[in-house]
């Protein structure tokens, strides 16, 4: 028996566990097209449940209160905040900001905690059981269980690290009232040792920095972090007056006072960034942000006396902390959950309502995150044969593996779409655009084809676990899931000049049984350049999501500047035109 598991905010999507293990897991945004999707998830539990509804004993829906609950009842609501910190509406005057921070310091804490849970665990087990009845109403008399933000984080980060006994810390921006915890899991169960208050938020900190900067709150994080690479050491003082952790009080602190994201952002532009570049100031904002965590962990494992560490939230995306903590002497072992942001809220639910109803705890790590749909090479087939044979050739392999390596060595860039998607928002080798890392103009021809990144944003890499160890000089244990990083070596430097950032740091997946097809690629490249890496970034347009289907894969071949696809066991390529 198994659960499902919704997240209906923000990136909405579901997941299905079992008996401590990962069935299903999918986005929203993969079946509608528009980025991190708000609203309930019809298309994702349509996929994950066909063909599992008797075997599916009840609902978790994470996060009760908050933007959560409103969106729930207003998804158009969430929708418009979006577009706001996208820049697609215009920007509100400073009048209207300060109107709208007055509300926001009202309610962000969400005190009393007692009334946002009554509220929200009634109306949100109703509504829900309502949606379902319109995707199958044997769905709709599963009993919903509703569970907190941030133990939804909590719990996808400890389930899946498979540590029997860890320290879990969450952090993001806000969610029911807190912006982070503190925990401890052990054989399943978790006790919570900590809470940050949501007023005082390392995330929307981060986030307010990155808006500073010209870039969009809630996705441009990772080019802030991207772009303090950039900068020689630089220190601003003040940082501590927005946010910093006190060790005394065990509380993250801030002198500023609650600010809404937008308002904090232009006080900073106002009164920070405008005595500094924009390179120096993300250095600062990194770097500092980067010390209260460290402080955090080592208050922490130092108090409980374990060293195992479990995280989760969507700060953890940020991979140069990430790098930071691994290396601390006090951690033994560091896992991220893949899909650490409020699109992996379903799958934390799931796991802790089906340890709390089925008593399994799986105390194995999560192995990979091919979770989402695949296509036969019948359904592959079948698609390929309706395309338009004006623009496209198709030609059906017999060994797409060698073919693909074959096109690597001659410096091509391939679409390559093979077997089940991919859970969370890093291409791991199924929906992956790939590419030889040894080419300097690589990332730019990928830039200026596909992606249409900043020019300090660096590409990703796929590395061979074996190779590891050979070409990081900082290497601890594999890392599957693109969530850290490392630094390359003096002599593989120039190989990995594509796949690595002005530091010499890499954002590797590495690889090592649990996608053979992949692996069978990297090694035929391997036997030729002696070294088992490769440039590996994800199928999409620029602003799109990850493709998901075969007619996304040649959608995007046909509307970007790529050349090549080999979809399953075809090749599609476009006709060169007169």
């Amino acid at each position: 028996m198994a659960v499902l598991g919704i997240g209906d905010s923000h990136d909405s999507g579901c997941a299905i566990i079992g008996k401590g293990a990962a069935i299903s897991a999918v986005n929203e945004e993969r079946f509608t097209k528009n980025k991190n999707e708000v609203g309930f998830p019809y298309h994702s539990i349509r996929y994950a449940t066909h063909g599992r509804v008797d075997g599916i004993d009840a609902v978790a829906l994470a996060w009760i209160g908050g933007n959560a609950l409103i969106s729930r009842l207003i998804p158009s609501w969430d929708r418009k905040r979006r577009k706001l910190w996208r820049r697609e509406l215009p920007k509100p005057s400073r009048p209207s900001l300060h109107l709208a921070n007055f509300i926001y310091k009202l309610v962000q804490n969400q005190n009393p905690k007692a009334l946002w849970r009554a509220a929200g665990n009634s109306v949100s087990a109703s509504v829900t059981s309502r949606r379902l009845a319109a995707i199958n109403p044997e769905l709709a008399g599963k009993k919903v269980y509703v569970v907190e933000h941030h133990l939804a984080h909590a719990a996808a980060a400890y389930f899946g690290s498979g540590f029997k006994e860890a320290l879990v810390i969450t952090l993001d921006g806000a969610g029911d009232g807190l912006s982070g915890t503190v925990s401890i899991g052990e054989r399943g169960n978790m006790k919570r040792l900590a809470e940050f208050k949501a007023s005082t938020s390392l995330g929307i900190f981060y986030g307010a920095a990155t808006v500073a900067c010209d870039m969009r709150y809630s996705e441009d994080e990772g080019k802030l972090m991207s772009l303090a690479a950039y900068s020689y050491p630089a220190e601003i003082k003040g940082l501590d007056y927005f946010i910093r952790y006190n060790e005394r009080t065990r509380q993250l602190e801030s002198r500023h006072g609650t600010r809404d994201e937008l308002l904090l952002a232009e006080y900073m532009k106002d009164h920070v960034l405008s005595n500094h570049d924009r390179e120096s100031f993300a250095y600062a904002v990194q770097r500092h942000v980067e010390e209260q965590v460290l402080k955090i962990v080592r208050q922490w494992v130092a108090e409980t006396g374990i060293h195992n560490v479990a995280v989760g939230g969507g700060f953890f995306s940020n991979v140069i902390t990430n790098m930071r903590i691994e290396h601390m002497p006090e951690v033994k072992n560091l896992f991220i959950f893949p899909h650490m942001g409020d699109g992996g809220l379903s799958y934390g639910s799931a796991s802790y309502i089906d340890f709390m109803l089925n008593g399994k705890f799986g105390g194995k790590q999560v192995e990979h995150a091919y979770l989402g749909p695949e296509y036969s090479d019948e359904e592959i087939g079948s698609y390929v044969r309706r395309i338009s044979r004006s623009r496209l050739s198709v030609e059906r392999l017999q060994d797409p593996v060698g073919h693909a390596a074959d096109l690597l060595l001659q410096n091509k860039i391939i679409l390559w779409f093979q077997g089940r998607m991919e859970y969370g928002p890093r291409a791991l080798g199924n929906r992956s655009v790939l590419a030889l890392p040894d080419d300097p103009e690589a990332r730019n021809k990928i830039n200026i084809i596909i992606k249409k990144r900043p020019y300090y944003q660096p590409f990703a890499s796929t590395v061979l676990e074996e190779d590891a160890k050979k070409i990081f000089e900082d290497y601890v244990a594999p890392n599957r899931f693109m969530t850290s990083a490392n630094t390359v070596k003096q002599e593989h430097r120039q190989y990995m000049v594509a796949a690595s950032h002005v530091d010499h740091t890499t954002r590797p997946q590495v690889l090592g049984t649990e996608n053979r097809q992949y692996r069978q690629l990297i090694e035929k490249v391997r036997k030729q350049t002696g070294v088992g890496a490769i440039l590996n970034t994800s199928f999409n347009k620029h602003g799109k999501p990850i493709v998901m289907s075969p007619e996304d894969a040649i959608w995007t071949l046909e509307n970007t500047g790529a050349d090549t696809l080999i979809m399953g066991n075809y090749l599609i390529e476009k006709k060169k035109q007169q």
